[in-house]
């Protein structure tokens, strides 16, 4: 059975990673500009700091974030494990209680400021408030690296999305702009995001399918190399809109000669020129990286299972590939989070997608409604990164290939 606990390493460097986001919270709290009250979306209005726009609740979020951020430099290396990782949770869910805290007051504000100005009036959070996110993840991330149980890591970050999710429900943030533009843009959100997703997917999905044999042809032979990272090379060389430009006469052409292509819904606009693009950018670092990871395996492994008798199609699927794997799967997550975030070209050419509520707020001169695409995108490209390092991990770290059972 495997162990709950983990070794904790570079616990100077998270003490420093630590007291750096304390530093920058601290800052974003006091001197920079954190929320903004405007009378509708065009009126610039007026912006605040927190510790000016919450007054005592304000300057007791800056010493909570300070303890909790600097908490870390108390723990010394005599300490017993199990105190550490009690005293890392500790810190966590304190520097969750300043962030949820910070959201109940600023939501509060919100409410009143509506009630005073009417429906058009905004709330908004300036980028003091991001930049505070940021220390939160600092602090976040040095608290996970210096706990050794899997609970203690578990309870730190799901504190603060449970969290936010309970004031959500609860309607503590109904009035903060943010919120309020969602719930406008509500009834088309899940339609884009479903689109975007489409997209995100399917570019990578079909990169692996092509990209991985081509990788193995261009490992296997020189001149196939050649000519297949050649051409995938040209295809990143060229902008994505300069791109896209080029795929709408070529699909709109080929559209309307071939009609099972328009039975289809392929043309110049739409979801065709978008996939086209998205999936050639995929293929570049799925194909580079399965040639490389094909490369570089040790060949007298590949003697081995070839001398048991394995045919050459047998010691690939058993041996070389499952080797690979944690290369191929890094450019997997590469061409994934490339493609969810590149997939915001798709608002150019009809296509739907989060960038078409992104390009609606600029149009709208509502920041809100731009943050409420790109949140989303961001927040999507971290999940996927992060699930795609977690496997390449436990590849990397698997067990060794038994050649004997292979070949019995």
């Amino acid at each position: 059975m495997a162990s709950s606990n983990r070794p904790v390493r570079g616990r100077g460097a998270n003490a420093a990673i630590s007291a750096a986001g304390a530093l920058i919270g601290a800052f974003a709290l006091t001197l920079a500009p954190f929320v903004s009250f405007r009378p509708n979306r065009i009126v610039e209005g007026e912006t605040l700091s927190a510790v000016a726009a919450f007054g005592g609740w304000g300057w007791m979020a800056v010493v909570l974030w300070l303890v909790a951020g600097l908490l870390f430099l108390v723990l010394r290396p005599g300490w017993p494990r199990w105190a550490g990782d009690l005293l890392g949770v500790g810190r966590g869910l304190l520097a969750t209680a300043v962030l949820l805290l910070l959201l109940v007051l600023a939501g509060g504000q919100a409410a009143e400021f509506v009630a005073g100005q009417g429906p058009t009036a905004r709330t908004s959070f300036s980028w003091g408030f991001y930049l505070f996110l940021f220390a939160f993840y600092l602090v976040l991330h040095a608290t996970v690296a210096g706990t050794s149980v899997w609970w203690g890591r578990v309870v730190v970050w799901a504190a603060p999305l449970a969290g936010v999710v309970v004031l959500g429900a609860t309607g503590v943030l109904a009035e903060l702009g943010i919120v309020r533009e969602w719930t406008l843009a509500r009834d088309t959100f899940g339609r884009e995001l479903a689109r975007h997703l489409f997209y995100a997917l399917g570019a990578t999905i079909g990169a692996v399918i092509v990209g991985i044999p081509l990788g193995i042809l261009a490992a296997r032979r020189r001149k196939a190399e050649t000519v297949i990272m050649g051409a995938l090379n040209l295809g990143q060389v060229l902008p994505v809109l300069a791109f896209v430009g080029i795929m709408i006469p070529v699909l709109g052409g080929l559209s309307d000669r071939f009609t099972p292509l328009k039975t289809l819904g392929i043309s110049g606009i739409g979801w065709a020129p978008v996939m086209v693009v998205l999936f050639i950018y995929a293929l570049f670092p799925v194909t580079r990286n399965t040639m490389v990871a094909i490369r570089q395996l040790d060949p007298a492994v590949i003697d081995t299972a070839r001398g048991m008798g394995m045919s050459r199609r047998r010691a690939l699927r058993e041996v070389e590939l499952p080797l690979a794997l944690p290369v191929v799967l890094a450019g997997v997550r590469i061409a994934l989070v490339q493609s969810t975030a590149g997939a915001i070209i798709a608002a150019f050419v009809g296509g739907g997608g989060l960038g078409t509520i992104m390009f609606m707020g600029l149009e709208q001169t509502s920041m809100d409604l731009v943050l409420v695409g790109v949140i989303p995108i961001a927040a999507l490209a971290l999940v996927f990164d992060t699930m795609l390092r977690a496997v390449e991990r436990a590849t990397a770290g698997g067990r060794d290939l038994d050649l004997t059972a292979m070949a019995a």
